[in-house]
Order: C-alpha cells, then structure tokens, then sequence
C-alpha cells in the first residue's frame, strides 16, 4: 500500500503530536494521563479489497496530527481517533453479537451459516461484502475470523462508498456499494490527487452523505420466521426499524437528519487532511457515533486486551461520556403534574417526552427504559416504591414473562417499563430473533410526529395494549404525534394524610439479565457464549439515570426532617457560575424551576463552581446531600 511503510515510521512524531493536542472532546468531563494519550494506531488494519480497504490506510491523511484534525482549542478531532472507541468500530468483535449469532445458530442449526451471513453484512460489511464480489454465498463467523478486512467493523469504506440508490427501501445490509473507487463525502473536495495516489479513491461531493438514508440499509432489519422444529416460515418480523420510526416523525418532516444527533458539527470545521499542507477548514461532522449503549461500550473497554481491539481507555472512557450525554440530554424529558385526590389519597400524573428522532428506546429488542416512582412522607420516610432495581433482581415487580403496559399505577410491585416484546410461532414470548413472529408488547415512547396513518407504521407499530391507550402518543385533544406517554400514579399510605414529595426516574437499561438468560443456557455448547456470559458477570449492570425530577422541586423529603443547614449559594442572584457555601457537600444536582435534574456533581464541583450555563434566567435549585447525610435545598436565581 502506498504510504503505509511512511505512515509506520511516523507513528513517534505522530503519538508525540497526540500528548500535545489532546485526543479527548473539550466537553468530556474524562480525566486522562499522558500515556493514555498514545493511541494504538498501528492496531488498525490495513487489508484492501476490490472495492474496501482497512481503516490504518485513512490514517495516514486523517488521523491525529499537529495541524490538521483539530479544533479551534487544538483538541485533536480526528475522524479515526473518534471513531476507534465506537459500537460501530468493534461492531465486527462485539461479544455479545458474536455469542448471540452463535445462540441463533444452535436454535437453528441447519442454517448456521445463513443466519451468520446476514448477520455480517452489517457488523462486518466490508469483508461481507468484498466476499460476496468474490463470489462467495455466504459469508458466515469462520470467514470473518479469518479476514482482517471484515474484522474492521463498520469502517470507513463501509459508509463513504454507499451510493445514493433507493437508499430508504434497503433492509438488511443491502449496501449498495459502488465499484469506481469513487469515496462520497457530503461537500466538494478541494483536492482529490493525493487521495487518487495514495489509495486509488476519487473523492467525491455526495449529499446523500448528510441524509439519514444512508444509516436506512443497517438500521431497518427484519427477520425470516423459524419454526420451533428450526425450520423457516413464510413469515417475517421487523426486528429493528429506526429509520422507519425516523421517517414516520416530524424530524424527517423538519429535515433533522440522523446525522444531526450522531455525527454533531464540529464549530468552525477543520483543515480535514495532513496534506496538502494548503488545505482551508471545511466542515466536519464528528464521528462520535453514539447511541444509547453505554453498556456494551464498557465491556469493550474492560475486555479490550481479551477481545483484540485497538481503542484506548481513554477513547472508551470519551465515547461512554457522549453516550451517557446523549442518554440524559437529548433523550427524553419528565413532567410531573399533581392531581385532585381525596383525603388519604395522593395522586400524580408522569408524562415521559421522548427528545429523539426515532422510538425510546429504539434499535436491538433487549433495550428498555422503566419508570422508578418513589412517594416520601414529611420525614422523608417511603411511603411507596415502584420501578426499584437492584442488580440481583433487576427491576422490582416486573412479571413474567412479561410486564403489562400500565396507563394507571396502583400498587408498588406495578412498574412501567417502555419496551418491546416480541413471540414464537406458538405465541411465547421469546429473546431468540429468529423465532420472531408476532408482537407481544411494544409501549417504546414514539417520535414527536409519529402516525399510525404513515406509510411505514406496519413496520414500526404499536403493541396492542400501547395502541389502545388513549394518551399514548396522544395530544390532550386526542390527536396523534404528541411523542409523549402519561401514566397515573394513585397511592393511598395506610393511615399518612401529611404533606408528600414524590421522587420520579426515567432509567434506561441496554442489556437486561433477561434478554440473556436463555442464551447463557446454551454456554457449554459454545465458546462465545460462554466467553460473553463471563464478561456479562463481571460488568456493571447498572441502568442509566435518563432523567430525575423532584415535585416539589424545593422540597425533599429527608431535608425536612432535619434541622436547616447553613449552605448557601454564592453569588445568588448569579449570571454564569454559583458556588456551595457553608456545608460539606458530598453529592449535588442542579434542578430547573420544575425540578428536573440538569446536572448530576460531586462535591468539589459544588464547591468548586457549578456552571449556569443552558439554564434559562429564572429560579433554580441545588439538592445538596452532606457528607454526614443530611440534605436540603438551596433556592437561587440567574439573571
């Protein structure tokens, strides 16, 4: 390969250039030591195909470097140093993909190879597709171990050669690569020799590159229906349609791309090559890449000697910090609304807003959000507890083999969970994709926008109970599209008629023990299941804090049992920043009037300096928990 053997003699310069610049998003709070800066680029492959080639071959022109690939702070923003720590990098060696084709292999084992080549063409579409050129039928788990190419994930090739043909109405990986060696970005290129000599690509302007059609081929998947006895049906079953559910929104309407979320743009841009050295910034769509997945992210990271992946911890650490940021900023909102009720009887009314483009939660079936509802007296003392987790038992009350999509809530071992449930042929509910033949449940919240009179909602519906709940993606004057569910909260404590605060969290889980119960069945027949369930053990299965909000917002339960305590804010009223005085913090969070959580701190930073930046001028709140347990809430103002 031209300049593969220069690139390879830099990598000291290179590596030297990453301590200076930094290789971590300003934004990310991730504290990270020199070392980890020294970024594992040579890990990368450098395989070419007919028409693919390896990610180490981008490096070269792309990756970090002094001028190049910066931003205005010199942060280094590189496309591969971005990318190298996401899903879609190590989609090809997740483990648990690897374990679950595995798992529909063993439920189906005359199809073994079928099922592993459509699973490929979008975990490793490179060497899926490379092969199939070749003229190979299929392409099952033993090519891919053996083919660097494919073992490259979702790369660069993969998405820069997709040409813009009928682009929403492929499913299943079907890529339609062009074979010119031409390489799609979203604006003119300014140059295009050194690319035609170094690689043999043509660069390209291509605005399809920024229309969420490209992500369609990948992220509309369905599945053949296999009868119990392993056999196929006639039968099909969309297991996952997120750019239907886009398309079915008012964000496609809008022309909110999926790009627009997944790849943000970089303020200012960026000189986007190392060469020529004359290059003029030019925008840049950061290849962040993230979705909800925190979880998977982190078994990455902690495996990533284990399962061969060329990322850093530090990567790892950025990307999980976008994620996490994605899932509790852009993901979905709360609102808390009290209601008349008698004497003895306390009654809330929860509206979960979803914020995205497409369902909450959308994608691979295992992920779900759930409702944790907690209801305290005057002395902060629970009166009620619906939707608690523990990692021995998961989520409180949760039925098998499934929980029921609730528009009222009555007793604590009812919880709300948002989520899809799908069934066998004989109308069981079951976790193995190629059994999938009917819907069970599907209560996942809708996009603002979203119809049931829309071309694509027979691939992305509603369950039954969630279609017939008349403020399900409802307007309160019954119109469709509202991307919001509301559900009612009815308690009546034995015997308490005191003052109450209610405690409500939208908790979103990616891999529930559940989903991976009867997989892990399968461990002593194959390695890669038992090489995940070992992974899934130690890992921490934690759910993500989506959003907290307290009503009401200026009292918490436990604060007033308590004597007052002597924090205060200063300076208050505040422009910019405010700081906790007079109380030793050991946790804060930062609440608009309404009494959502903004922000999540620890005690230095309150005392420190928390930053009033997004907050609209007005009241705000700080919960502050000292460290010897005692809470209370500090009222300030901005502006």
């Amino acid at each position: 390969m031209k300049g593969k053997l220069a690139w390879l003699g830099a990598m000291g310069l290179v590596a030297g250039a990453l301590v200076l610049a930094g290789a971590v998003d300003p934004e990310d709070t991730v504290k990270t030591e020199q070392d980890s800066l020294l970024l594992r680029m040579a890990d990368l492959t450098f395989a070419e195909g007919e028409h693919h080639m390896g990610s180490g071959n981008c490096v070269l022109c792309h990756g970090p470097d002094p001028v190049a690939m910066q931003d205005a702070e010199g942060n280094d923003v590189s496309v591969v140093t971005h990318w190298q720590s996401t899903m879609m990098a190590n989609s090809a060696k997740d483990p648990f993909w690897r374990a679950k084709v595995a798992h529909e292999g063993l439920v189906n084992p005359d199809y073994v190879d079928e099922i592993a080549n459509v699973c490929t063409g979008c975990h490793a579409p490179a060497g899926h597709h490379e092969a199939h050129w070749a003229g190979d039928d299929l392409y099952n788990i033993e090519d891919l171990e053996a083919d660097e190419m494919g073992l490259d994930g979702v790369n660069c090739t993969s998405c820069h050669t997709i040409n813009d043909d009928s682009l929403r109405w492929r499913f299943n990986g079907d890529l339609p690569t062009n074979e010119d060696r031409v390489i799609w970005g979203p604006f003119t290129p300014q140059v295009t020799m050194p690319m035609q000599m170094n690689v043999d690509y043509t660069p390209t302007a291509g605005g399809h590159m920024l229309q969420s059609e490209v992500c369609a081929p990948c992220h509309s998947l369905y599945t053949h229906t296999f009868d119990l006895a392993g056999q196929p049906t006639d039968g099909v079953f969309f297991e996952q349609s997120t750019y239907l559910e886009w398309l079915n929104s008012s964000y496609s309407e809008d022309d909110v791309e999926c790009q627009t979320c997944h790849m943000p743009r970089l303020p200012g841009g960026t000189i986007l090559s190392d060469r020529p050295t004359w290059l003029a910034a030019n925008p840049l769509g950061q290849h962040h890449l993230v979705g909800g997945n925190a979880f998977m992210l982190k078994v990455l990271r902690d495996n990533a000697v284990a399962l061969d992946l060329s990322a850093s911890t530090v990567q790892f650490d950025s990307t999980i910090a976008r994620t996490e940021r994605m899932l509790q900023h852009h993901s979905a909102n709360l609102l808390v609304t009290p209601l008349d009720a008698p004497t003895g009887e306390y009654a809330f009314e929860v509206e979960v807003e979803n914020l995205a483009g497409h369902k909450f939660p959308t994608g691979y079936p295992s992920r779900l959000t759930f409702l944790e509802f907690i209801l305290r007296d005057s002395t902060g003392t629970e009166l009620f507890h619906s939707g608690d987790w523990t990692e021995a038992e998961g989520i409180a009350g949760r039925d098998e083999p499934f929980e029921p999509h609730w528009n009222e809530i009555l007793t604590d071992d009812q919880v709300q969970i948002y989520e899809m449930v799908f069934a066998d042929v004989s109308g069981t509910a079951s976790t193995v994709l190629d059994q999938a033949a009917s819907l069970l449940k599907d209560n996942r919240i809708a996009p603002a926008g979203f119809s049931t009179e829309h071309m694509s909602y027979d691939t992305a519906a509603f369950g039954p109970a969630a279609a017939l709940d008349a403020d399900f993606n409802r307007f309160l004057d019954g119109t469709e599209g509202s991307g919001s569910d509301r559900l009612t909260y009815r308690i009546t404590p034995d015997g308490y008629t005191g003052t109450v605060t209610a405690e409500v969290t939208l908790h979103y889980l990616a891999l529930p023990a559940r989903w991976v119960e009867e997989m892990f069945g399968f461990a002593g027949d194959h390695e890669a299941i038992a090489d995940f369930q070992a992974m899934f053990n130690e890992a921490d299965r934690t759910p993500v804090e989506v959003v907290k909000v307290w009503w009401p917002a200026s009292a918490v339960g436990v604060a007033e049992a308590t004597a007052p305590q002597p924090g205060r804010l200063v300076p208050n009223p505040a422009s910019d920043r405010v700081r906790v005085e007079g109380v030793d913090v050991a946790h804060a969070w930062l609440l608009d009037a309404s009494g959502r959580v903004v922000r999540e701190l620890a005690g230095t930073q309150a005392a420190l300096g928390i930053d009033l930046e997004g907050m609209a001028p007005g009241v705000y709140f700080i919960r502050v928990e000292s460290r010897d347990g005692r809470e209370q809430v500090l009222r300030g103002v901005k502006g």
